[in-house]
């Protein structure tokens, strides 16, 4: 039975106070020359493994990396994941699970075989949150999830309603709309396991937002609202009134020259023309990564050992993807499956399929060696958001690549994670709970 928002608060943010307390006293010097805005938290270093040796996420990105590929069929689709959203048929109400049309048909259309995967309440009587804390829902949600995401070659985040901001340690905003619990918990655990397999994944729209916080990142809530005065005015980000599959706005982007995304849209072997910038792309979405300043300061929630692949003329955070190379994890906040006629947004979902293809190859069957670690740091990575610790994917290798969207001398001013310690009235204001 689901319990009122007023309860997920307040249990996600126990802890949290909790470990706020106990920090206070080394933090409150270094936070008292701060402006206050929490906007303008930066990220620290990443850090590195905390028992000496490699993290479970480097060994599992070795081991994917270093697999011998089989010969595939060149006519094989690799299976491509879609987390469906919950809905009702207007015709007699019938409740269905189904994926967007655009993005299957995307999917399709560039090798991929779409396949809709249900984010139904795995276990119906319980409350979603509960399983964060109880050890035997857990187990029974792990044993349903891992085959899901084993039986994949590729996964993309669609977009959808707005993700729960209990989940990344915020009160909900009066303009947040009512979260869809069990979507939430899916998209998740997937993305978490996507993440650590090294699986190919594309996040579009809400599927951006998710993978950002996922990684220990946050969100602006609302963007009209929350909107500093010192920056460029907005450009329309999502038409007023009624959402719908027509009621679009449009927008150029900015693309960093030097990112993944930059490559992907060059075509292969670069033999296409640079492109750093496209004319207009289709936009629907009220909450926000952060934002670039034109001073080049990259400010907001971007989470640790991701980088800005594009930016909106006004500054907000298009694209983001992983820094590790031999991770395809790519988000873009606009929606390129509607216009996938166009070469840029076709070229976009063809080298998502291409790496789920390059990844179905490859010999992974030992890779059930590692479950029960990947159990457990599945299971930290809940300790994490419940108690405010540093999450366990936050330890990796980082590559030399930085993003050429911020200013050199912001680039040691990384933005800092929201799971690190701040002033507790900054995040949580006693008129929030």
């Amino acid at each position: 039975m689901a319990r009122e928002p007023d309860y997920y608060v307040q249990m996600i943010t126990r802890g949290v106070r909790e470990a706020r307390t106990a920090l206070q006293g080394q933090s409150q010097n270094a936070e008292r020359g701060q402006s206050g805005a929490l906007s303008r938290r930066r990220t620290e270093e990443l850090s590195g493994p905390l028992n000496g040796g490699p993290s479970l996420a480097e060994r599992l990105a070795r081991f994917v990396s270093s697999r011998q590929r089989i010969p595939l069929p060149s006519h094989y689709r690799p299976r491509i994941g879609v987390l469906s959203s919950s809905g009702c048929l207007r015709d007699g109400g019938w409740p269905v699970y189904a994926g967007d049309a655009a993005t299957v048909s995307a999917i399709f259309e560039s090798g991929g075989e779409p396949l809709i995967l249900p984010t139904l309440p795995m276990l119906p009587s319980c409350d979603p949150f509960d399983i964060l804390r109880n050890e035997d829902l857990f187990e029974e949600v792990f044993r349903i999830i891992w085959p899901v995401v084993r039986n994949v070659d590729g996964l993309i985040f669609a977009g959808g309603g707005d993700f729960y901001s209990c989940l990344y340690g915020d009160a909900m905003h009066p303009q947040t709309q009512t979260p869809e619990l069990w979507r939430d918990i899916w998209e998740r655990y997937c993305a978490l396991l996507a993440w650590l397999l090294c699986i190919p994944t594309l996040g579009i729209c809400r599927g951006m937002q998710v993978m950002n916080v996922v990684r220990g990142g946050g969100l602006y809530q609302d963007i009209r609202t929350q909107w500093p005065r010192g920056m460029p005015p907005l450009v329309p980000h999502r038409a007023r009134g009624r959402i719908t599959a027509d009621n679009w706005v449009e927008h150029p982007i900015a693309v960093n020259p030097r990112s993944h995304l930059a490559r992907i849209l060059r075509g292969p072997e670069a033999r296409g023309p640079q492109r750093n910038y496209i004319d207009a792309v289709l936009s629907m979405h009220h909450q926000i990564v952060g934002y670039v300043t034109p001073d080049g300061e990259l400010i907001g929630y971007l989470a640790p050992g991701q980088i800005v692949a594009a930016t909106a003329p006004d500054g907000v955070i298009e694209a983001i993807e992983d820094c590790d190379p031999r991770r395809f994890w790519l988000a873009v906040q606009f929606h390129p499956e509607w216009v996938v006629y166009l070469g840029w947004a076709h070229s976009l979902f063809a080298a998502h399929v291409d790496a789920s293809y390059r990844y179905a190859s490859l010999r992974l069957e030992e890779l059930d060696q590692f479950l029960p670690e990947i159990r457990t740091w599945l299971r930290e990575c809940d300790q994490a958001l419940l108690y405010h610790q540093e999450p366990p994917l936050l330890i990796t290798t980082v590559t030399s690549e930085e993003s050429e969207m911020a200013s050199p001398d912001s680039l040691n001013k990384r933005l800092r994670t929201r799971l690190q310690p701040v002033p507790e009235a900054e995040v949580f204001p006693s008129s929030a709970l």
